[in-house]
Formats: C-alpha cells, sequence, structure tokens
C-alpha cells in the first residue's frame, strides 16, 4: 500500500532543491485550479444556458489558450527567461479569472477563456508544463526522472481533487443558506482566480539555476537531424491523440453526466473525486509498470484499455454502470502521463528538450483546440453519447499507430 509520506521519502531530493521545491509547490497549487476548471466549466457553461455548440467553442477557446501559451513559449524562450514565462502566464490566468468574475456575455467568456492558460482535462498541456518539464529534466539526473515526473504530477491530482471537491458545497451551501447558485459559483471563482494569483507570486522566487544552459536562437538546432524528425513524430503522434482527448475531456464528462443522467453538483464531485485517486493511482504505478514493461508498452496499452472502457460507458442507459466503467477508465488513463514526458526528455538533448515540450504540446493543444468544437457539434446532432465513442476511438487509433512506430523508429529508445 502507498502512502503520500513513502513517496515524499522516496523522492527527498526533490525537496532538497530550492528551484525544484518551488515548481512543486506551483504546479499544485495550479493543480487546484484545473481540477476546478476541468469540472466547473461544464457546470457553469449549461447553468448560463449555452447550446451544445457554443458549449463546445467555449471549450476550444480554453483549449486555445493552451495552444497559444506554448506558441508564447517557443517564440520567447531565448528571448525571456524561464522564470518571467512562467510569471507571465500565470498573471494571465489571473486576468482571466478576473473577467469570468464580471461578466456572463458569450463572447466576452469566449475572450476571458483564450486568457485562462487553461485545460478542460484537468491536465496541464500549456505553455508553463513547457517550461516546467525540461527544468525537471536539467535539476535531476535522467535515471530518476520517471519518477520526479510522478511526483511533480501526483501532487498537483492530490490537488485537484480538492479543486473537484469544492463543488459538493453547491447543494449544501443553497440548502442551508440563502445564497444563490449564481453567487457560490462567483465566491468559486473567486477562490480560482486567488489561487492563481498566489502561484504567480511563488514564481518569483525561481532562480538562474532553471535556465537552459545554450541561448543561440528560438528554433530547433537542426545540426541534429534524427533529433529534429523525432520531434516532429511525436508531435504528430501526441497531435491524434489529443484532438481525440478533445472529445472525452472532463468539461465535456461532466456535461455528458449532468444532460444524460440529470445528475446534481454533489454526485458529479464525488465521482470526479474518485476519479481523481485513481489517476493519483496510475501515476504511482506508472514508474513501475514502465520499469518491467518500457515505458511506450505503459503508454500504448494504459490508452487502448482506457478508450475500450469509456466506449462501453458511453453507450450505457444507466448512470451507475456508466458511473463505474468510467472510473475503471480512469484508474489507466494517466499511466502514460509521466512515462510520456520522461520518454519526451530522454530521446533529445538538453538544448532541444524545451523544443521538444513546447512543440509537443503545441501540437496537442492545437489539436485539441479543435475537437471540442468538433464533438459540440456532433454533440448536436447525435448526441453527447456518440460523440465520446468517436473521441475513444479516434485514441485507440492513436495507440495502435505508435505501436508501429515503436517498433519501426522508437523501440531502441524504450529503456
Amino acid at each position: 500500500m502507498f502512502s503520500i509520506f513513502e513517496i515524499i521519502n522516496k523522492h527527498d531530493y526533490l525537496y532538497k532543491n530550492k528551484n525544484l521545491m518551488t515548481i512543486l509547490i506551483a504546479t499544485t497549487l495550479r493543480g487546484y485550479s484545473l481540477g476546478f476548471l476541468g469540472v466547473f466549466l461544464g457546470i457553469y457553461f449549461y447553468f448560463i444556458g449555452l447550446s451544445e455548440l457554443k458549449f463546445g467553442i467555449a471549450l476550444s477557446c480554453i483549449t486555445l489558450s493552451g495552444a497559444l501559451s506554448n506558441l508564447f513559449v517557443y517564440f520567447f524562450k531565448y528571448i525571456l527567461s524561464r522564470k518571467n514565462l512562467l510569471i507571465i502566464m500565470s498573471a494571465s490566468s489571473v486576468i482571466s479569472g478576473i473577467i469570468f468574475l464580471n461578466t456572463e456575455n458569450y463572447y466576452i467568456i469566449l475572450f476571458a477563456s483564450i486568457l485562462s492558460i487553461g485545460s478542460i482535462t484537468g491536465g496541464d498541456r500549456t505553455g508553463i508544463s513547457s517550461v516546467e518539464i525540461p527544468v525537471i529534466a536539467k535539476l535531476v539526473e535522467q535515471k530518476n526522472q520517471t519518477s520526479a515526473y510522478s511526483v511533480y504530477n501526483f501532487f498537483p491530482m492530490i490537488s485537484k481533487i480538492i479543486g473537484t471537491s469544492v463543488l459538493i458545497i453547491v447543494p449544501i451551501l443553497t440548502s442551508i443558506t440563502e445564497l444563490k447558485i449564481k453567487t457560490i459559483y462567483m465566491i468559486l471563482l473567486g477562490v480560482y482566480t486567488l489561487i492563481n494569483l498566489i502561484q504567480t507570486l511563488i514564481y518569483i522566487f525561481l532562480d538562474n539555476k532553471i535556465e537552459a544552459k545554450e541561448q543561440i536562437n528560438s528554433n530547433i538546432n537542426f545540426s541534429n537531424k534524427n533529433e529534429t524528425y523525432l520531434i516532429i513524430i511525436v508531435t504528430s503522434l501526441f497531435a491524434i491523440d489529443s484532438f481525440g482527448g478533445g472529445f472525452i475531456a472532463r468539461s465535456f464528462i461532466s456535461f455528458w453526466f449532468i444532460k444524460k443522467f440529470s445528475l446534481n453538483e454533489a454526485t458529479l464531485s464525488l465521482i470526479f473525486i474518485l476519479a481523481q485517486v485513481l489517476n493519483g493511482i496510475s501515476l504511482i504505478l506508472a514508474p513501475k509498470i514502465a520499469k518491467n514493461i518500457g515505458v511506450l508498452n505503459t503508454m500504448i496499452l494504459s490508452q487502448m484499455i482506457a478508450n475500450g472502457i469509456i466506449i462501453f460507458a458511453a453507450l450505457s442507459t444507466n448512470w451507475i454502470i456508466a458511473t463505474i466503467l468510467y472510473l475503471i477508465k480512469e484508474l489507466f488513463n494517466d499511466l502514460d502521463i509521466p512515462t510520456r514526458q520522461a520518454f519526451m526528455m530522454s530521446i533529445v538533448n538538453e538544448k532541444n528538450q524545451t523544443q521538444m515540450a513546447s512543440i509537443s504540446n503545441l501540437g496537442r493543444t492545437a489539436a485539441h483546440t479543435f475537437s471540442p468544437g468538433v464533438a459540440g457539434y456532433i454533440s448536436s446532432i447525435l448526441g453527447v453519447s456518440l460523440s465520446l465513442v468517436f473521441g475513444s476511438t479516434i485514441k485507440i487509433f492513436y495507440s495502435f499507430i505508435l505501436l508501429r512506430f515503436k517498433f519501426s523508429t522508437f523501440n531502441k529508445l524504450d529503456n
């Protein structure tokens, strides 16, 4: 049985480094924001009466913010320090929260969504992670990197549980106080904005030890054609995976549960709390599984299983069965996160690590930007359930393509 204390003791090298500790604290706070936003948006946009199509477009703008943040990192990584990149992007999310608090105008909401540097999946594919991932690769020995990325993802997972669980208080407060639902939503958005502000201030404590050694130009180092090829291949593959993921993002799942089964906020919160706990377990297990079967096999098998299960969940007519299947899916879903991050950093040298992280994240977020809008359109015609099936099928297709590249290109790198 695993415990938080066991994880802390095993990875004490992370907490003895001031910069790594600062990153861990900031990303843990960010975990709350992502967990809250991933579930809250589905409920809030439904509350203000958005149609399926408008809902999908709004989610696309949230994802677009991640894509733009990765472009920002790519073009400014040698103009601005990594520290300043993190501060600017985090500050943008603060501005977004302030705008959300002060409007229900659909078009202004879209603008705020673009500034959010957010995610509709609960995970972090933004420019912030594109900076933090190579920082960890720089400060941690390669033999410890998969475990380090496991911790880097585990602590935000804990705070995501808190971010998800706060929605439980909505029906409680409405029953014991005279507060209106809208007022409670505004309070929750205010807390979200405050946490983003604290995260922004924490980044101030980073020093120049996190900066890349070589800051020559803003392009990929084309002197190594093999690495250029790998970055292009990895980005293309992850873009396919991410496009499918936009159809089954957590915000869409919450929207689906509300629309199909009429579940309330408290029930949804409990479901997503359990999902986050299972995500945390998968993050703990990922390094151990990868050590036995390899990082690529872990990535491939986990996504085949997870997305096969969500197809059955989407077709279920009983909310209990659908919930159980969804939770089983979540147990497998995050096994590929630390393995993917460690794999990306291991196949390129340090001067290309930021490019690998930012470009691959850009590919993921760019593809993810369009899929919620497409999913919203499909949902408006065929229903949300079939949209989930479509997205899961795309992700399974990605797994088979990755399997093909494993044998032809990546096999020698899987260690």
